[in-house]
């Protein structure tokens, strides 16, 4: 018997939909574009300028990377802390990050801590 005729079905597995990954830098810079356009200023006191809608001078935003450090220090989910220049010891505006496979973010509000 030969199977020289008989070819076999091979399935070929779809590549996997990696989620995309960002580094700290970039999902702070993205943390700061995304928060005034997500909330009203008046939640953000400390933060926005109640006049122009704009981030108040020197807001920092601190993101620390959550679940497995993808290569080059790269991560999808990401906590961050969004604080005024002056500010005191877990002041600021706490919210996750969490890069979506579609290139845009997701950004849930978590707490805001006041002075």
């Amino acid at each position: 018997m030969s199977l020289a005729g008989a070819a076999s079905p091979v399935a070929l597995a779809a590549p996997a939909a990696h989620a995309r990954t960002q580094t700290k830098v970039q999902a702070e810079i993205h943390v700061l574009s995304i928060v005034t356009r997500s909330w009203p200023a008046r939640r953000l006191h400390g933060l926005v300028n109640k006049r122009t809608h704009a981030l108040a001078t020197n807001t920092q935003a601190v993101c620390t990377g959550l679940g497995p450090k993808k290569r080059g220090n790269r991560f999808a989910k990401f906590t961050c802390v969004i604080r005024p220049a002056l500010h005191r010891r877990h002041e600021g505006l706490y919210v996750s990050y969490r890069v979506l496979a579609t290139g845009g973010a997701r950004v849930h509000w978590i707490t805001y801590r006041s002075r």
